[in-house]
């Protein structure tokens, strides 16, 4: 009698063409310069370092300095809070890669 070949669990991924994956930079890049400017503001408004067109388009709103100031704050917070689990999630990935190696 025969064993039954057991299928493998090693995935093969088709490879994506090169305008695919310069197309994703493309947006990545996009996506972090953004979000940098983003951030990059609300530091300047939580270290009081801001200029007057700045200024001008938060007051559109027609929010208190103090509000921005908090908003500001919790855009920094969440900002590390999602490097910090990304950072771990990813050391996790690799401890399971190595431990099924």
């Amino acid at each position: 009698m025969m064993k039954k070949r057991q299928p493998s669990k090693l995935i093969i991924r088709k490879r994506s063409s090169l305008l695919t994956m310069l197309r994703r930079a493309i947006i990545l890049i996009g996506l972090w310069m953004g979000t940098g400017y983003i951030v990059y503001i609300n530091i300047c408004f939580l270290l009081n370092v801001y200029s007057d067109a700045l200024v001008s388009d938060y007051l559109v709103l027609n929010l208190s300095f103090r509000s921005y100031a908090i908003f500001a704050l919790l855009v920094v917070v969440i900002a590390s809070l999602m490097i910090i689990f990304g950072w771990l999630r990813i050391r996790k990935l690799k401890r399971q890669a190595k431990n099924r190696e």
